[in-house]
């Protein structure tokens, strides 16, 4: 079990908390520490357990669970499964499944604020293919080509990181990723060039925007990607907060980093929310303390 020790004499007994992590624990290992710390110094002492397929189980026609006794759990994975196991078992989730579920899933994320003022990039899903294709589908090809123009990004729906995200710049090069990828859930979206290798990252916490910085990549579109990949303080961020605070108040969001891009018009646009963001090199770069006020959430929600 990955933890850090603490010493202090105002930690209750009675007031526990549970981290679930991925198996990629070393992606997490910064939230971790920074979380059992600032929640230690608030009172409330925090577990760690990795989601090895062991935490649940349906036995007898009920729900079994295999983890500490907790007051909540703060679930740094993606795994709906699990997460909808604990949450019909009684436990109080940050962030809760159905959240996860919406942001893990791209094309989701665009359905569910699609009709609610939020600008978005011209969006396609792309069609579910079960078997063997010998040809895609050339007429939804030729669609898309004509409507977002090249160069188009394509996404596969599940993905971190700015894996997963190509750039096509012609209708060959699309063709041929498409046979590659047809099997996964894809989505294909008009290039933001005006935001190309930088985006706005917005923290948000219960609700309300927490504040903002620019990640920019001089070696790639992707702003997330690769180790060309860094960030700066953004100079001007009250538009972008004010964007995020739309989202923020439609959604009903706990905590979520949300990713903004700058189209040709100078217009705002939604590019992805995170329900598990990273925020390691957000307090390095803002120097705001993300943890604290993360665990202050918790706590008012959970025990005032």
């Amino acid at each position: 079990m990955f933890t850090i020790k603490l010493v202090s004499c105002n930690v209750s007994k009675s007031m526990r908390g549970l981290i679930i992590t991925n198996q990629e624990i070393r992606h997490n290992e910064y939230k971790i520490q920074r979380f059992q710390k600032e929640f230690f110094e608030l009172g409330v002492e925090l577990e760690v357990r990795k989601n090895d397929g062991t935490l649940a189980r349906i036995e007898n026609n009920n729900i079994v669970l295999n983890i500490p006794k907790c007051d909540f759990v703060i679930y740094l994975d993606k795994d709906q499964y699990l997460a909808r196991l604990l949450e019909k078992s009684g436990k109080r989730l940050f962030n809760r499944a159905d959240f996860i579920k919406m942001c893990d899933d791209k094309m989701l994320t665009f359905i569910t604020c699609s009709n609610k003022g939020i600008r978005m990039p011209d969006t396609y899903a792309g069609p579910l293919v079960y078997t063997s294709i010998e040809e895609p589908h050339i007429e939804f090809l030729n669609e898309i080509s004509n409507k977002l123009g090249f160069p188009i990004v394509v996404k596969k729906v599940y993905g971190s990181l700015g894996e997963g995200v190509f750039l096509v710049k012609n209708k060959e090069e699309l063709i041929s990723l498409y046979k590659d990828i047809c099997h996964f859930p894809v989505l294909f979206q008009k290039y933001m060039a005006a935001s190309s290798g930088h985006s706005i990252r917005v923290i948000v916490i219960d609700g309300k925007v927490f504040g903002a910085f620019i990640r920019k990549n001089h070696g790639d579109f992707r702003s997330n990607f690769g180790t060309t990949a860094g960030s700066e303080k953004l100079q001007n961020p009250e538009k972008y907060l004010s964007f995020a605070t739309k989202i923020a108040e439609k959604l009903d969001i706990e905590y979520a980093g949300i990713d903004l891009l700058d189209d040709e018009n100078g217009e705002i646009v939604l590019c992805e929310i995170n329900s598990n963001a990273f925020f390691e090199e957000f307090e390095k770069t803002t120097g705001l303390n993300v943890a604290k006020a993360f665990a202050e959430m918790v706590i008012r929600k959970i025990y005032e």
